[in-house]
């Protein structure tokens, strides 16, 4: 499955999945159901349980399956800072509370 909505809501069948490309920072929420999630290149296996969500760490193949009916909802990424937000994080990296790092001995 190619993802290009920003949300959407899937139905797992019993003993079926279903595969998904690319979706890196998307967030997967179980909403009915259980539903197994596995990502390529990961050893981890997340179960997720009606309520749970898991947001997928890196593109390439995940694949989601289910051992009963079972409903997840696929929402996009967070969207992106503003150029305002990314000055701020840079202040605050280099010259705030953040800054404050062992390989500076501690000041800033």
């Amino acid at each position: 499955m190619n993802m290009i909505k920003m949300h959407t809501k899937h139905q797992i069948g019993p003993h079926q999945g279903m595969s998904i490309h690319d979706a890196g920072g998307r967030t997967v929420k179980c909403v009915s159901g259980s539903i197994w999630l596995t990502m390529e290149g990961d050893y981890r296996d997340i179960v997720l349980e009606p309520g749970a969500s898991f947001v997928i760490d890196h593109d390439g193949l995940t694949i989601l399956a289910a051992q009963q009916q079972s409903a997840v909802e696929i929402s996009a990424p967070k969207v992106s800072r503003s150029w305002w937000e990314h000055v701020v994080a840079f202040l605050d990296r280099n010259y705030g509370p953040a800054a404050l790092r062992p390989a500076r001995k501690w000041v800033y």
